[in-house]
């Protein structure tokens, strides 16, 4: 029993080291170089203790913990690790190092958040248990119901915070700086959902993204029951995420007059980008195609697909941040029980806080609403101008 309770803490060992030294982002050789003279291993001595084959001794672990910029002790705790990763919109070519730390990064918050979830007793905003999925239910309907029962929203109330709702289904979201090209990563704790968001993506693009992973939490039951793959769920995922953001009645009157000035009011109203508003206003016949290929052109010509104009309001991932903050400056706990509970020391802590709190600050100087009336009245006139000339149906 005592050999495997030491086989059992090896085997944790080996991995946090792994996991320590790949979020650093630093190489085995790297850490040998790095470690002090009198301590020194060579970095197939650190392999080998990544793999569970040997054991550090405690004065060389406590000086990887320093090096990794970890409490020792979080070095020989047990946990459930983050797996299961799917990358939204990862660009080609990405590194398998870079995607190796982004995991250890996501693992170590996540760990946090998880911790210290636990230690103030509950999540504050999970109070919806999964819905269970009927497998003819279309997406739109199932948005509808999402956005009528759940939430209790008519077709014109725009949802706030999807991130809210997203937690509110018993996920866990929070956010990553991200060293490559990707929207963000869903992965998995044991049975726990867990969305890592880009803080670097366009706020419509990261709303969209977040209704596209509550569609997969949704989808799960039917994943699980009617071995649905990720791919099945993928195809149902874009029209709930739409439907949910803006229902298919809006969608529909956005459209009306074909203006570009109103669609981007209701862009700014339901957060939702201009892009995704043409694509499912084509695939749901609200528009023919000839009026779709008009806004593209249009989209693309005035440099709009990577900055569109409108304002759309941060929608953020800062639960754990904000359960941090308050629990410290309600003196639930202190710096050095925020330390030992998340396994993070207190300078980290304090820049994650101080990183969101900068973010908020220069939000207001950063997202400014493009000033584009002129534009897309000119862009109406040209279209009513289309179709009095025959180039453009009636939709």
């Amino acid at each position: 029993m005592a050999k495997n309770i030491v086989s059992r803490v090896d085997r944790n060992l080996a991995r946090r080291l792994r996991e320590a030294r790949r979020e650093v982002g630093m190489s085995t050789r790297a850490v040998a170089q790095n470690l002090p003279g009198k301590l020194a291993v060579s970095h197939t001595t650190i392999a080998s203790y990544e793999k569970g084959v040997t054991v550090p001794p405690i004065n060389v672990l406590a000086a990887l913990a320093d090096l990794y910029n970890r409490p020792l002790n979080w070095f020989l705790e047990n946990r459930t690790t983050l797996d299961s990763f799917r990358y939204r919109n990862m660009r080609s070519r990405v590194r398998l190092a870079d995607q190796r730390q982004f995991q250890a990064v996501a693992g170590k918050w996540a760990e946090a958040y998880f911790n210290l979830d636990k230690h103030l007793k509950g999540h504050p905003s999970h109070h919806f248990n999964a819905m269970r999925v009927e497998e003819d239910l279309e997406p739109d309907l199932l948005a509808s119901t999402v956005r009528e029962n759940f939430l209790n929203l008519d077709d014109g109330q725009p949802i706030q915070s999807m991130v809210h709702v997203l937690e509110s289904f018993s996920a866990w979201a929070f956010e990553v700086k991200v060293t490559f090209g990707i929207d963000g990563a869903a992965a998995r704790h044991g049975n726990e959902f867990v969305v890592v968001l880009n803080p670097d993506v366009a706020n419509e693009r990261a709303r969209m993204n977040v209704a596209y992973e509550l569609a997969h939490v949704l989808y799960d039951d039917c994943r699980q029951r009617l071995s649905w793959t990720d791919a099945e769920v993928e195809t149902r995922a874009y029209t709930f995420a739409s439907s949910l953001l803006v229902p298919p009645s809006q969608l529909k009157a956005a459209f009306d007059g074909k203006s570009f000035l109103k669609l981007i009011q209701y862009k700014e109203k339901f957060g939702i980008s201009l892009a995704a508003m043409i694509y499912m206003a084509e695939k749901e016949r609200i528009i023919k195609t000839t009026t779709s290929r008009w806004l593209w052109t249009e989209l693309i010509r005035r440099g709009w697909r990577q900055n569109e104009p409108g304002y759309v309001w941060r929608d953020r991932a800062i639960n754990f941040e904000t359960m941090l903050e308050s629990a410290i400056h309600t003196k639930k706990i202190t710096w050095a029980d925020a330390e030992r509970i998340t396994g993070i020391r207190e300078d980290e802590l304090r820049q994650r806080i101080d990183g969101v709190l900068q973010i908020a600050e220069s939000s207001d100087d950063e997202d400014q609403p493009v000033n584009s009336f002129k534009l897309a009245l000119h862009l109406e006139s040209r279209q009513s101008t289309k179709d009095e000339g025959g180039q453009e149906g009636k939709d």
